[in-house]
């Protein structure tokens, strides 16, 4: 066997064990990177770099994995090799995504966007314009992300792809709830979970699904409905071990409990959600569990705790406003609880001036 087949041949099989030993094909890759360099065929180079990107995604080591999948990307781009570039650009943007990492997320899928224009590649169009689009709503932004999704979804049309066809649907769904628009969502919501029930698709769409039907309902006052799809939906999310999915579960069963009057499984999943934004780094997660727990406090007159939050939450703000020149766009709730709790605690402080003024009497 030649040398360059015997590179072949080591290649191949690390694609085969990639699922089922992550660590193994991990180990090997540097190895096989200096040899693929030694037999001077650089057009190996790129591959050998996904997998080993790939490998350490699949550990868990998510900000190794995005580094392996820039030196993939840059491996490809001295080849020349256009369609694996793509390819890399959309999955480096969802791992990105996944981590609440926007700003870098949208810079990968809009060098995604140019690159498919440039082939005309249909199907990369439609996932860089999807990823965009959920940028934008992780940014506020509902209308764009809406525009986002609806040209993803015209895209879509000649194609009959069931993957793609529910992750559009599932991500109108979600648009459409945040643009009040309750009526789309649920039309998009059914075509999803009968997509779900008829294919073999990620198993995390099935609780992003569970999540929006439970924010439908907490929105329609169907408290405990609300409260028993999002617990479902966190279930899912843990038995996935996507942190981030369970923080932004834990918001949302937070305020179905207030509404059902109880406040200790709200402080509950409230302190939960603070405690996943903060160990894996989301700004956007904590800044909403502080400004709910400030708020809760507010509303049971316990003012120090209050106070506490109120600090923690514009210590996120301004680390935000440090890291990327301007604030994380809070999301339109938060700003309103920010806003209620700032009156809140402005009053109490002019009370408490007030009795501390009055005369003491003998």
């Amino acid at each position: 066997m030649s040398e360059a087949q015997d590179l072949l041949h080591t290649l191949a099989e690390l694609d085969l064990r990639l699922d089922s030993d992550p660590a193994y094909v991990r180990a090997a890759a540097p190895e096989l990177l200096k040899a693929i360099r030694r037999a001077k065929q650089s057009e190996w180079l790129g591959l050998t770099h996904l997998l080993q990107a790939r490998a350490s995604y699949q550990l868990g080591e998510v900000p190794l994995a995005c580094e392996q999948m820039q030196q993939a990307i840059r491996a490809y781009q001295r080849q020349q090799q256009l369609h694996p570039q793509l390819q890399c650009h959309d999955e480096l943007a969802n791992w990105l995504y996944s981590q609440l990492d926007y700003f870098r997320a949208l810079d990968e899928w809009l060098k995604a966007l140019e690159i498919a224009t440039q082939l005309q590649a249909t199907e990369g169009c439609i996932r860089a314009y999807i990823g965009v689009g959920k940028v934008h709503l992780a940014f506020g932004d509902d209308v764009r992300a809406m525009e986002c999704q609806q040209i993803a979804q015209q895209l879509c049309q000649p194609l009959a792809d069931a993957q793609l066809d529910c992750e559009v649907n599932l991500n109108i769904a979600t648009s459409a709830y945040r643009l009040g628009d309750d009526h789309l969502a649920a039309s998009a919501l059914l075509q999803v979970e009968q997509a779900l029930a008829k294919h073999s698709l990620p198993p995390a769409w099935a609780a992003e699904a569970l999540t929006v039907r439970g924010l439908l309902a907490l929105r329609q006052t169907q408290y405990e409905e609300a409260q028993e799809l999002l617990s479902q939906a966190y279930q899912r999310y843990r038995q996935l071990q996507q942190l981030a999915g369970q923080g932004r579960v834990m918001l949302a069963l937070a305020r179905s409990f207030r509404a059902l009057q109880q406040q200790d499984l709200a402080e509950e999943c409230l302190e939960e959600a603070a405690r996943l934004g903060a160990a894996g780094q989301w700004p956007e997660i904590s800044i909403e569990a502080h400004s709910q727990l400030a708020e809760l406090y507010i509303d049971a007159g316990r003012y120090q705790p209050a106070l506490v939050h109120r600090k923690a939450l514009h210590a996120l703000i301004a680390a935000q406003h440090q890291e990327q020149g301007q604030p994380l766009q809070l999301p339109r709730q938060a700003t309103s609880q920010l806003r209620k709790l700032e009156r809140e605690l402005e009053t109490h402080k002019c009370w408490l001036r007030l009795r501390q003024a009055a005369p003491t009497r003998h």
